[in-house]
Formats: C-alpha cells, structure tokens, sequence
C-alpha cells in the first residue's frame, strides 16, 4: 500500500474535514387573509310617486252609466298627452281645454267655464271601431265607441264635445278619476305572436273587448259631470 506523504496527508485531512455550505434560509411567506366577500349592491330606491298638480280649486260630481258617482273638490286636472295615457300627462294650462263645436265652429273651453255634460252611449256595431296595431308584440288590439257628448257652458252656451282626449281629475281627499267623453275605448295585447301562415287578426279578441264595451256602457262609462 502506497503510503501519502505528509503534505497529501495534510491536504487529505482539511478534505475531510471541510465543512458544507450553511443551508440558505427561506423566508417566510406571509399568509395573507382572502377578502372578505363584498356585500351586496344595495337596490336603487323606488322613484317617488307622482304628484299631484295643484291647478285647478273645483267642485266637480262625475256619475257614471250604473248611476254611482264621485262628488268632491277637484284640485288637480291633468290631460294624457296620447290617447291611452301609455305616455307622459299634462297638466300646464295651455293642454286643458276641452274642444267643444258650437254650431259650425269650434272653441276652447276651460273647465272652469262648464257647467254640466252629458254623455249619451253610442250603439254597438254602429258607432264601435275595432282595429288592431302591429306596432306592438304580440299585437294590441283595440275597440273604440263614439258617444253623443252634450255640453252647457256657464255662460249658457250649448255645444257638443268632440275631443277624445282621456283625463285625470285629483280630489282633495286624494282619490283620482281616470275617463274619456267622446270615444271610449278598451284595449287588450294579444296573448300569442302571429305565426308565418296564420290569419293575422285575432277575431275572438275583438269579441272579447265588444263584450267589455257591452258590460262598460251599463257600469263604469262616465254619464255625466256637473262642475261648480
């Protein structure tokens, strides 16, 4: 056997006794919470009801065909600025006045200045006008009645109400009377859209809203106003 000098001796010993490298530490990740679920968005709040205008300080008894009525002191008027009141409504002075004929001219009347009106019901199949309007999906369809609409002005003016406008009167009690005079009408969307090869009109709709008129005319059409 090969014996080491004394210098490889030495050098083989400080191999041996070389220390290894200190471990590195690793640091430590912090553990970081997960946030807490954000709370639900609260939901807007409802937008205020409409008020009520302050425009008009009458006392007003509206009856209707079944002979009930509402009498009171009307201090709100207000016009639908379409028809069917699916629009905004009027309530500035310029957009209430009831159009009324007086012999072969027409004139402006205040509300003010009636003093009572009288509405006879047209006759069904006679004075009635069904139609339908594709501007809606599925279709709205729609029956309109023509009544015979008299008025005495307070001045003793007679005339005959020609205007279809719908109006809403506001009485002090807070009660509110929504009707038409010259043409009533009722409306109904139909339930199902119009399939490809199918008859468009929906004929048993129009009998359903002719039967609705029928019942109208003897319940809830206005007869009457008286304004004092």
């Amino acid at each position: 056997m090969r014996k080491l000098t004394p210098l490889l001796f030495l050098l083989f010993i400080g191999a041996k006794k070389k220390k290894e490298p200190a471990p590195v530490p690793v640091p430590e990740v912090p553990v970081v919470a997960a946030p807490a679920p954000a709370a639900p968005a609260e939901p807007p709040p409802p937008p205020p009801p409409p008020v009520a205008p302050k425009n008009a300080s009458l006392t007003v008894t509206v009856t209707r065909q079944d002979g009930t009525s509402k009498a009171g002191k009307v201090t709100g008027i207000e016009r639908a600025e379409d028809f069917y009141g699916d629009g905004a409504w009027l309530s500035e002075d310029t957009k209430l006045s009831l159009v009324v004929e007086v012999g072969t001219t027409e004139k402006s009347v205040k509300w003010a200045d009636v003093k009572t009106i009288s509405v006879v019901s047209g006759k069904l199949g006679e004075n009635v006008d069904c139609t339908y309007s594709s501007d809606f999906n599925p279709w709205m369809y729609e029956c309109t009645l023509r009544n015979d609409v008299s008025v005495v002005l307070k001045d003793g003016t007679k005339g005959k109400v020609s205007s279809r406008h719908l109006w809403r009167f506001h009485f002090e009690d807070g009660e509110k009377i929504e009707f038409t005079l010259y043409k009533y009408f009722v409306r109904e969307q139909d339930d199902r859209e119009v399939e490809l090869g199918e008859d468009p009109e929906n004929m048993a709709l129009y009998t359903k809203l002719q039967d609705r008129l029928r019942t109208d005319m003897k319940s809830t059409m206005i007869k009457g106003v008286t304004v004092q």
